[in-house]
């Protein structure tokens, strides 16, 4: 990495770590920008902001009332519109994602209007997700695009399948988005049943489906152990998800673990198209690091200038 290509990038540390905004992280002390439902692994009390779609879907949510008094207190945004925290200039953009989706456009404030480094922060993109001009787009890999072997994108006709061919299938997705976009395409033709945390976001939920929505990060509830399943459907998990999923089906004779790509994802012709629209800005790739070694190699092989921070060494910078 040349020194201004890490100078930029320590700009953008600083941008994310040291001013009064928080990207996806509530500490109830900066204010928090909640880009996604489940984005933000703890919704801690205080000064939130959100697109107004996502207010409304947490308001369905199991909320505790400190939780729901923020909620009553956030800074609804439109996308499009800019608004300002501290020393930054933001604009939330339609990530293309359900329940409110955003990226999140920050730049510096400074006298003459040209904040730099201009970023854009993404968690994750869907194939209509508004392109935004930037001088360094923020990408966390997903296998949908990252991966050179990505997984089958989920479908009716197979689930249909596995559920005719007996037993119930268990569906391990890793947030409340990726159950919502799941649910999107199979839902309208398949019952479904779902956990808590899943459905204030779904309709039509039937407790006799034998398909089943579960989060990725509860495969050990005990709720689980009373349910049988033929298969386990393993929607964009990682090695670590996969591995602890690999354990819980060698415990449970006659379940076969299948991988599957999460729908309504960008796949890499999407983000090329994306990438180019956002007028080919730098990249800091983040995320799962077997994922972002493959994501790297493709958005160089493609022409972007790439810097990329393992999950190891991410906490301090995202």
């Amino acid at each position: 990495m040349t020194d201004a290509l890490a100078d930029e990038v320590q700009q953008i540390q600083a941008m994310l770590t040291r001013e009064r905004l928080a990207v996806d992280l509530c500490d109830g002390k900066r204010t928090a920008f909640l880009t996604h439902v489940g984005a933000a692994s703890r919704l801690v009390p205080g000064p939130w902001i959100a697109h107004r779609q996502q207010i409304m879907a947490l308001a369905l949510a199991n909320l505790s009332p400190s939780q729901r008094a923020s909620l009553a207190r956030a800074v609804v945004v439109e996308w499009g519109r800019e608004f300002g925290v501290g020393r930054l200039v933001l604009e939330a953009v339609a990530s293309g994602l359900p329940l409110g989706g955003s990226s999140l456009s920050m730049r510096p404030r400074t006298p003459g209007g040209e904040g730099r480094p201009h970023v854009l922060y993404t968690w994750a993109l869907g194939p209509r997700a508004s392109p935004h001009r930037c001088d360094w787009l923020l990408l966390r890999a997903q296998p949908g695009w990252a991966c050179d072997n990505p997984g089958r994108q989920i479908g009716v006709r197979g689930l249909e399948t596995l559920a005719q061919l007996g037993g119930s299938v268990l569906l391990l997705v890793p947030s409340a988005v990726a159950a919502r976009q799941v649910a999107d395409v199979v839902g309208r033709t398949l019952a479904l049943d779902a956990h808590p945390r899943f459905a204030p976001y779904l309709d039509d939920l039937d407790a006799e489906a034998a398909l089943l929505l579960w989060p990725q990060d509860a495969i050990g509830a005990a709720s689980l152990d009373r349910r049988e399943f033929s298969t386990a459907v393993l929607i964009a998990a990682p090695e670590a998800v996969r591995g602890e999923a690999m354990r819980w089906a060698g415990q449970r004779p006659g379940v076969e673990l299948v991988d599957a790509a999460c729908p309504g994802r960008m796949n890499r012709k999407a983000l090329a198209r994306y990438w180019i629209d956002c007028g080919g800005p730098k990249v800091l790739l983040r995320g799962d690091p077997e994922w972002a070694a493959e994501g790297r190699a493709w958005l160089e092989s493609i022409g972007a200038t790439v810097s990329a921070h393992s999950e190891a060494t991410q906490l301090g910078l995202f």
